[in-house]
């Protein structure tokens, strides 16, 4: 019995550092900027939904944060990459480029530090 919960254990070390080494999937589908490509696969797949498919994906602020992280200009080349290919979104190439300034702004609010109300004189 001993013998067993020796090799359980033995296992167990042998199986925690692999999982815990394994890399998030990222982002990544064609016409991706490379700029975007840290971006987990949750996060990525979530503002394509937004952006391109008209879904209503409300980005946590984790996710929000990524998108902040890769930047405004990396951004702006994501909707340039989708309008580049009209076939797959929904709606007109306005609607692309509305549903990717809400995303921007809306995480940008989400984000920013909110600064206390001035004191009235």
């Amino acid at each position: 019995m001993a013998m067993l919960k020796n090799l359980y254990a033995l296992m167990i070390l042998s199986v925690v550092p692999t999982i815990t080494l394994l890399p998030k999937a990222t982002f990544a589908i064609d016409g991706t900027p490379d700029c975007a490509k840290g971006m987990t696969f949750h996060c990525g797949s979530g503002f394509y939904q937004i952006i391109v498919l008209a879904d209503t994906f409300t980005p946590s602020n984790e996710c929000c944060g990524q998108l902040l992280k890769a930047g405004n200009n990396c951004h702006n080349k994501f909707v340039e990459s989708i309008v580049s290919n009209p076939k797959q979104i929904r709606g007109t190439i306005p609607d692309v480029y509305k549903r990717g300034n809400e995303t921007w702004n809306n995480c940008v609010a989400a984000i920013s530090p909110v600064s206390p109300p001035e004191l009235a004189h």
